[in-house]
């Protein structure tokens, strides 16, 4: 009878400790490595950033990507970039977002050039993208991923003022004419 109740005892111990030791789900350690993320990972990182999640899929090569709105109510996606043809090692992030602007080519390039840690280019006559890639090749903090978010958002919002007067962001949807 005793072997029994111990047999049982330790059944019932054994989930309890698998339990206790699992991650919660929906959180990550700051100083977590992450070398290639997937769509869990991006809607992670959209909560870590404040923003509210649109909605998110895949491209024609099975990529993972995810629409938002950021805090300050900037539309943006963060698409990856993935080894394997069924969008899985995505080693690469994309945070993108588009604005309205008539400035010209060279005007969009002069500003381009004066911000280092973005890209900035004509996408169509009324169109620009402001972009930031982030590559995971051997890995790269939670928390870096998260500072690249915010570096993003706060260089989007100085762009705003500079790109017109009168620009807005688009949803980032458009930026390629349609999904990547």
């Amino acid at each position: 009878m005793q072997k029994a109740l111990l047999s049982l005892c330790l059944c019932a111990a054994v989930p309890l400790a698998a339990v206790a030791q699992a991650p919660t789900v929906g959180v990550r350690a700051r100083d977590m490595i992450v070398g290639s993320v997937g769509t869990g990972d991006l809607q992670l990182l959209l909560d870590d950033m404040g923003a509210h999640y649109t909605t998110s899929g895949v491209n024609d090569r099975q990529a993972p990507y995810v629409f938002a709105t950021s805090k300050d109510g900037m539309s943006f996606g963060i698409y990856t970039a993935c080894a394997n043809p069924d969008g899985t090692d995505c080693r690469g992030i994309e945070f993108l977002a588009v604005f309205k602007s008539d400035l010209s080519v060279e005007q969009v390039s002069a500003i381009d050039q004066a911000y280092a840690a973005v890209s900035i280019y004509k996408s169509a006559p009324d169109t620009v993208n402001v972009s930031r890639y982030v590559i995971l090749d051997h890995g790269v903090t939670w928390a870096n991923l998260l500072e690249n978010g915010e570096v993003f958002e706060v260089l989007c919002e100085k762009l705003t003022e500079e790109l017109s007067d009168t620009s807005s962001a688009q949803v980032a949807e458009s930026a390629h004419g349609g999904v990547r």
